[in-house]
């Protein structure tokens, strides 16, 4: 293991970067055998409800001549380090809610660094208004004015992370993080930075964006720490990891909503699992739940995990 992998590596993976409410009403099954459930939102109604992303949402026709101006004049002086095709590209998978604003989700965080940080070091205060200008042409109304927010706190995030990372180098265990405490410090570095996104983002935006991201951060300190924890049965070390890795599951899948969905999800099936049925019935009616819960698309992203298995 290299010198201060923790904190490097959660520093790379932050570079490298609502609910659906599912009510049980019984454990009873009716005459034909069948759990009951009330499933507030189905496969078509989730697939629906994030159909919309920027790539459907944008306008071409609306990039006004002002922006188109500014974008000519710049390039004249300097060019830049973008055009209103990379933007796009960029930006496209970010998805919209039924309302029209943006989801804060690990594939907006993806699209982000895609459009900001390739170019963080080519941009500039002027430059960036002239992007947002253009975001905000391409996508009339809150998406834009959001979607454009956002890029901007995001590049002054970068900006403020760089500088975190500087200044936070000297303070990094240089241990190879052989005991507890050295893997706790760098930890601690860690939550030092999501606090610094919550500045520049909002704790809303930033919680969002960096789920996943945390929780792979979160994922990797607590196995470092069993892996050096002292007075443990092999017993109980192996289910202290079963547990992390649960833990680790319920909150990093990179899925819409996930762990409310996960949650509700193994609750409904823990019913059917409990209730006086064959095994035969009880694999058909957690097959059909999981397909319920989740699209075809995010069940592919979730095979691995077996949730149908009994």
């Amino acid at each position: 293991m290299i010198k201060k992998y923790s904190f490097l590596l959660a520093i790379i993976s932050v570079c490298l970067l609502i609910a659906v409410i599912v009510t049980v009403l019984g454990n009873d099954a009716t005459e034909s055998g069948k759990i009951i459930t009330n499933n507030t939102m189905s496969q078509s109604d989730h697939l629906k409800k994030h159909a919309s992303t920027i790539a459907t949402t944008w306008q071409w026709s609306k990039i006004n001549d002002d922006t188109k101006q500014a974008i000519t004049t710049a390039n004249n002086e300097k060019s830049l380090p973008f055009t209103a095709k990379f933007v796009y590209e960029a930006l496209k998978a970010v998805k919209l809610d039924d309302d029209g604003n943006v989801i804060h989700d690990h594939d907006a965080l993806l699209s982000l660094d895609e459009a900001i940080l390739r170019i963080q070091s080519k941009l500039n205060t002027e430059s960036l208004g002239i992007l947002q200008g253009l975001i905000k042409d391409g996508l009339p109304g809150k998406a834009g004015e959001q979607t454009a927010k956002i890029v901007g706190d995001y590049y002054f995030y970068l900006e403020a992370k760089d500088e975190f990372s500087r200044t936070s180098e000297a303070l990094a265990d240089q241990s190879v993080h052989a005991t507890v405490s050295a893997v706790e410090n760098d930890e601690l570095l860690y939550s030092e930075l999501q606090a610094l996104r919550d500045v520049h983002l909002g704790n809303d935006v930033s919680s969002g964006l960096f789920r996943v991201t945390d929780a792979d951060a979160q994922y990797m300190f607590e196995s470092m720490k069993l892996d050096l924890v002292q007075g443990l049965s092999e017993e109980e070390i192996n289910q202290k990891r079963l547990e992390i890795k649960e833990q680790h599951i319920q909150r990093s899948v990179n899925i819409s909503d996930w762990p409310d969905r996960y949650r509700t999800f193994q609750d409904a099936k823990q019913n059917i699992l409990s209730a006086s049925l064959d095994e035969e019935e009880k694999q058909k009616q957690v097959t059909q739940l999981l397909r319920s819960y989740f699209s075809a698309d995010e069940l592919k992203r979730i095979t691995h995990l077996s949730l149908d298995q009994l």
